[in-house]
């Protein structure tokens, strides 16, 4: 066992968990487990954090015969879409998942790019369509 191994138990208690952000006792603001939000993160902290989003993200959409039937690369679209949009906001993509579930990437395709999102961020979207068609 690590130093790190038993010191997250005892941070866990002593910190303890808050999902929203909130004032410390010193006013900064703070999420999680004491992390001081105001101090600002790591680029190693930041990809910790994104990879632990991402792997909820991908356990909360396996149980989606269309998502686990998907190739690696079009199910990270859809966790790209999702990061993005939230979990409901790729579930608003109703006719893009049919597409998906029937193997029909050119209408998928066609649906991601047809959407707000695509419209707000074009280059971002146009590289998530081209990989949906083309896995």
């Amino acid at each position: 066992m690590s130093a790190i191994d038993i010191t997250i138990p005892r941070l866990e208690t002593e910190e303890g968990f808050r999902g929203t952000a909130y004032k410390d006792t010193e006013g900064h603001l703070t999420i999680g487990y004491g992390f001081n939000v105001d101090a600002g993160i790591t680029q190693f902290a930041a990809g910790a954090l994104l990879t632990a989003q991402l792997q909820e993200l991908h356990s909360k959409l396996l149980p989606y015969e269309w998502y686990s039937a998907l190739d690696e690369t079009r199910q990270s679209v859809c966790l790209d879409i999702a990061f993005n949009a939230g979990l409901t906001g790729l579930l608003a993509f109703p006719h893009m998942i049919a597409a998906l579930s029937r193997q029909d990437w050119p209408s998928a395709q066609t649906e991601l790019l047809n959407s707000e999102a695509a419209r707000a961020a074009p280059s971002r979207y146009q590289a998530l369509g081209q990989l949906l068609l083309l896995g």
